[in-house]
Parts: C-alpha cells; sequence; structure tokens
C-alpha cells in the first residue's frame, strides 16, 4: 500500500496553546527509576560498567543509567518534573547513547539498537510530554534520523526475531515527518533556521525513503533555493525523478553519488529498483534468440557478484544460460519480492 508522504504543520491544530511540564531531572535516568530498576534487578547490559561482574543486583550508575521508554495508559499520573529530563540532558543523553553505547564493542549489534531504540524512544517521549520548542527538538531528531537511517541497512539480512525493518521504517518516518514540520515552522517563524547541510540531508532522506513519489518531488520543488541546489537534495531528488519516470538505469548510476548515509537509505531500495527494471527488460529485450550480457546487467544495476544476479534472476523465472541472460516477457513473476539488499 502506497504511504502518506504529506507533511502537515502542527500549527492548524489548535487555536489556543496548550500548557506544558518542564522538566528538572539533570541525569539520564530519574533517580526514583534508577533506585527502582537498581532494586527489580532491571538495568541493562549496557548500562553497566565494562567488566563489570554479573551478579543479582548491580548499581545503578547515574552517568550509565537511561530512561527507558514506558508506554502511556489510562489513568497513569501526571509525570512529575523531576521525571523529565529539559533539553540540555535530552541531547546529552542522545549523544551518549550514539557515541559511547553504538560503538560497543564485544556485542551482537542486535542488543545494542533494541536499547538504543527503546532509549531514544523515552527520549522524544520526553520532548513531547514537555512540549520543547523547534530548535530543541530539531537537536534530537536529526541524530535520531540518522540512527534508524543507518541501522535499516545495517541489520536489512537479519531475520525478523532479531530486527523488524518494518518498524524501524516506520519510526524514522515518524522522526522525519517531524522533523520536516519543524523546518518549515522554523522557517515560517523567522527564527534561526537549522544548518543547510543537516536540513538538505533530512530533506534528501525523505526523497529517496519515498523514492518516485510525486507528492515528495512536489515539497522539494517547493523548497527555499540554497537547499534545492545543494548537492545531496540535488542527487537525491534526480534520483526520485529517474523513478517516478521508469528510468531505473538512471537511478541505479546516481546511487554512488550520495553521501554515505543516503547511500544507507538508497540501498534499501535497491530491491524494487532491480525488481521494476528486470520487469521492464524482460518486455524490452524479449526474444527466444537473443540475450543479454549477465555482466552488463550486474554494472547496470549495482550487483556486487554473478551470484547475486543469477539468484534474482531466478526468483522471478528469468532465464540465466551461463553469462547471459534469455528475457521472455510472459516468463516474468511480478509479484514476488526479494527481501534481502546485497551489500554494494
Amino acid at each position: 500500500m502506497r504511504e502518506i508522504v504529506k507533511v502537515h504543520s502542527t500549527s492548524d491544530m489548535s487555536s489556543s496553546p496548550p500548557t506544558f511540564i518542564k522538566g528538572t531531572c539533570t541525569d539520564m535516568c530519574p533517580v526514583r527509576e534508577r533506585k527502582l530498576r537498581e532494586k527489580e534487578g532491571l538495568l541493562h547490559l549496557l548500562e553497566l560498567p565494562i567488566g563489570t561482574p554479573l551478579h543479582p543486583a548491580p548499581e545503578a550508575h547515574p552517568y550509565l543509567t537511561v530512561k527507558s521508554f514506558s508506554r502511556s495508559a489510562a489513568g497513569q499520573h501526571t509525570p512529575y518534573q523531576d521525571d523529565l529530563r529539559p533539553p540540555a540532558i535530552l541531547y546529552k543523553t542522545v549523544c551518549h547513547l550514539l557515541t559511547n553505547i553504538i560503538e560497543r564493542q564485544g556485542m551482537e549489534w542486535c542488543i545494542v539498537y533494541d536499547f538504543v531504540f527503546d532509549r531514544l524512544r523515552a527520549v522524544r517521549q520526553d520532548l513531547v510530554i514537555q512540549g520543547l520548542g523547534s530548535v530543541d527538538s530539531i537537536m534530537v531528531l536529526e541524530p535520531t534520523v540518522r540512527f534508524h537511517s543507518y541501522a535499516g541497512y545495517r541489520l536489512c539480512a537479519e531475520p525478523l526475531s532479531k530486527f523488524d525493518p518494518t518498524i524501524n521504517r516506520t519510526h524514522l518516518l515518524e522522526c522525519l515527518k517531524q522533523l520536516l514540520v519543524l523546518y518549515d515552522e522554523v522557517q515560517l517563524g523567522c527564527h534561526d533556521t537549522p544548518g543547510t547541510g543537516a536540513r538538505a540531508e533530512m530533506e534528501a532522506l525523505y526523497l529517496l525513503l519515498t523514492l518516485g513519489y510525486s507528492e515528495t518531488l512536489s515539497r522539494s520543488l517547493h523548497l527555499p533555493r540554497e537547499l534545492r541546489e545543494h548537492h545531496a537534495l540535488k542527487t537525491a531528488f534526480a534520483m526520485s525523478l529517474a523513478m517516478w519516470c521508469g528510468n531505473y538505469i538512471r537511478a541505479c548510476a546516481l546511487l554512488p553519488q550520495l553521501s554515505p548515509l543516503l547511500m544507507c537509505i538508497a540501498a534499501q531500495q535497491l530491491p524494487l529498483i532491480r525488481r521494476r527494471a528486470l520487469q521492464v527488460m524482460s518486455c524490452a529485450y524479449s526474444s527466444h534468440n537473443l540475450t543479454f550480457p549477465l555482466s552488463t546487467l550486474q554494472t547496470l544495476l549495482l550487483y556486487k557478484t554473478k551470484g547475486q544476479v543469477e539468484s534474482d534472476c531466478r526468483h522471478y523465472s528469468i532465464l540465466v544460460k551461463g553469462n547471459a541472460i534469455s528475457f521472455w516477457k510472459g516468463a516474468f513473476q511480478p509479484d514476488t519480492h526479494v527481501s534481502s539488499v546485497h551489500t554494494i
């Protein structure tokens, strides 16, 4: 099903500004939660000093323990001020998670991802409860978007029992759409605008996540000139436009020009690009006598090995004869889908 990609401003939702609680917690985890989790033995391994021996009741260190996400429920009391972290502490928490924790060695990265995912979700929850301003929210959401973008690529080959790409994509789009709304509000309010490079990167991410969507292309056309002329945004726009026009070979040719982070997102779209390209080629090069060089297809669609080309062709019922491919429009099976992302 096609995703809704329109971005709406939050300024139209209410005429009178609501009253928010302002946090006063000066640690990454409130004292109340820290004591409870220490007592109940609920500390995560990543919240303990490296080399700490495993025993029933490890100590909760204020500089390592991070507030966990707690789902809101009916009848739950209003959070106390000392349970909410102000903007500076939220940003400090994000920096801790994405520098000290994400690079932790000797641990399966799926475990690291689950921990960081949960703690970043708690950070976003504190943002919402306090109704923090655009600039503060942008400082937290930008690195969060980068984390989900990178994680989606790094863990794309993991089984669903360890990593769910749909959930990761849902949270990535949720953060990104909120971020784009904040950019628009800052621009309309004539506040200090975020750096052009950072916003261009986020706008480019949105284009690549919704590759070929006319709504996203239209949004990009209405951005300020300095953003539209940024290399990252221009390349992502050209790639999305090529996808919209059905020029899948050009979309693949543009991918290597992206920055590493944007390439992580674009690479996750490769199965879709390749499937559509192979479907078109099955009609355009349909012949019982002529064949298409396998090595050429490998280059055009950014396959790493010939074995990967053969695997995809077999998946879509395309005949491979030695080092050549025999396309036939009646043989292609368009309803099948390759879920894995080949490394590029």
